[in-house]
């Protein structure tokens, strides 16, 4: 099959390629965020039960939604190096054939889950009268996870085959027309289909989803065949082969992802026990970190797509670690400034995102202070997870993450709350000690089995 003859522009690291794909990574990203948003503004007047449902079954979706986030990384890391080594048209068959069946794995364990939605809240003692409005949004939300999935990892190949900016286009459309459903769904005749508000903005936005996934299927498959010929088709083995690989390593890496959302959720349910003024300033910290952590992840995007390239070419050890440092400045230097001026901004953005007077601003500083005093770290955790995700160690990042996660993370959050009776170290005790661990653990192994000595491009793709 033709390849690509050489490296394309794309995938050349310079500081306007990476900035460039960075900067498209965080907007989309920002209006991938609205459609959330959107959801709860919409279904808002119909009064804070609904709100309150939808909040809780986002927990459970976005939790699920997270561990399949394993696959995506996993898919994309592949296609990166395949880019990068000028392979893609004959690899993207294979490729796109085993990501499917891991795609349906997830599938089935959603929709596991979705069944039992209704016992597992009575389980957890959520409020009688939420769980069948909660029980509507999820089981549709996570019955349509695998279309959510697939738009991810198109949206991945966008951005990694050098389309980033339709990656963009077709997800702001998607914005607009899940705006435009809601409204239909909610407020018109239309919403008499539904059994209640919350099934119906679930609906819509599996609809939408549908809808942008196959769009950036069809343009990617347009522009890729445009660009160079792809293999007519993928042999059954390779595929199997590929699938047996992908699927492996994604549970690794979906754990991964798994840990740090619970690791985030648990400290905020004990740091409920400490009264509203806390749970709010908490809030309202976190609500401010999350915007702003956008930023470095949109970075880390970037050292994830260009890593990988350069793992394609077949570089050397010593040619990754350099390689790698540099993607590490990249993410620091616009991280760093962005902490500075958020540190310094803080009372103010404070008042912008509290919500009324009866936050504590003095209060709401600290526990913003308490998640910025982690950036440095969430810097190379985040970095190092991106590198060894190309070299597909996930069954090594989910161990060295369970291990910190529940073995640091979770108890120094329940001692700071229950023994010290303080929300600020609940935050930033445990995200420093845990992520101390897994940088020093992540350092060690790519120092060791990656930038030490020469390790072959083929083995990296292929190891699990």
């Amino acid at each position: 099959m033709n390849a690509l003859r050489g490296p394309a522009a794309h995938t050349e690291l310079t500081r306007r390629n990476y900035s460039s794909f960075a900067f498209v990574v965080l907007v989309t990203s920002s209006v991938g965020v609205g459609y959330g948003a959107i959801d709860l503004a919409m279904i808002a007047p119909f009064g804070v039960r609904y709100v309150a449902a939808v909040g809780l079954a986002d927990l459970i979706v976005i939790g699920i939604t997270s561990y399949a986030g394993g696959l995506v990384a996993v898919f994309a890391s592949r296609l990166a190096i395949a880019e990068g080594e000028g392979t893609t048209p004959r690899r993207l068959p294979v490729l796109a054939g085993s990501f499917l069946l891991c795609a349906l794995v997830f599938e089935a364990v959603a929709v596991g889950l979705s069944l039992a939605m209704g016992w597992l809240l009575r389980v957890a003692n959520q409020p009688v009268e939420l769980i069948p409005l909660a029980v509507d949004y999820a089981t549709v939300g996570l019955a349509g996870m695998v279309v959510t999935v697939v738009w991810a990892a198109t949206n991945e190949a966008l951005r990694i085959c050098g389309m980033k900016n339709i990656s963009f286009v077709v997800l702001a459309c998607g914005f607009v027309a899940n705006a435009a459903l809601d409204y239909v769904a909610l407020y018109t005749p239309v919403a008499s289909l539904f059994a209640s508000p919350a099934q119906a903005v679930a609906v819509v936005s599996v609809v939408v989803y549908t809808a942008i996934a196959i769009t950036g299927i069809v343009v990617f498959a347009r522009l890729m065949r445009a660009r160079t010929n792809l293999a007519p088709r993928a042999d059954r083995a390779e595929v199997v082969t590929e699938f047996r690989s992908m699927v492996w390593v994604s549970q690794g890496v979906g754990v991964r992802n798994l840990n740090d959302y619970m690791g985030a959720i648990l400290p905020f349910i004990f740091i409920g026990t400490l009264g509203p003024q806390a749970v709010a300033a908490s809030v309202v910290g976190a609500k401010i970190y999350t915007l702003f952590c956008r930023l470095p992840q949109a970075c880390v995007a970037g050292t994830s797509v260009f890593y990988g390239y350069q793992v394609g070419r077949g570089s050397s050890a010593p040619q990754l670690k350099a390689h790698g440092r540099t993607l590490l400045l990249y993410t620091a230097v616009p991280t760093a400034i962005g902490t500075v001026l958020v540190l310094a901004c803080s009372p103010w953005l404070v008042r912008l995102f509290g919500g009324g007077p009866e936050i504590d601003t003095g209060a709401a500083v600290m526990m913003l202070v308490a998640f910025m005093v982690t950036i440095p770290l969430y810097v190379l955790e985040y970095t190092y997870t991106a590198v060894l995700t190309v070299h597909q160690r996930g069954a090594l990042m989910s161990t060295i993450s369970t291990t910190a996660t529940y073995l640091f993370t979770i108890p120094l959050a329940w001692f700071a709350v229950f023994v010290l009776g303080s929300a600020f170290w609940a935050i930033a005790l445990g995200g420093i000690v845990a992520s101390t661990v897994i940088v020093v653990c992540y350092a060690r192994t790519l120092y060791r089995d990656h930038w030490g000595q020469p390790v072959p491009a083929s083995a990296e793709a292929a190891g699990a």
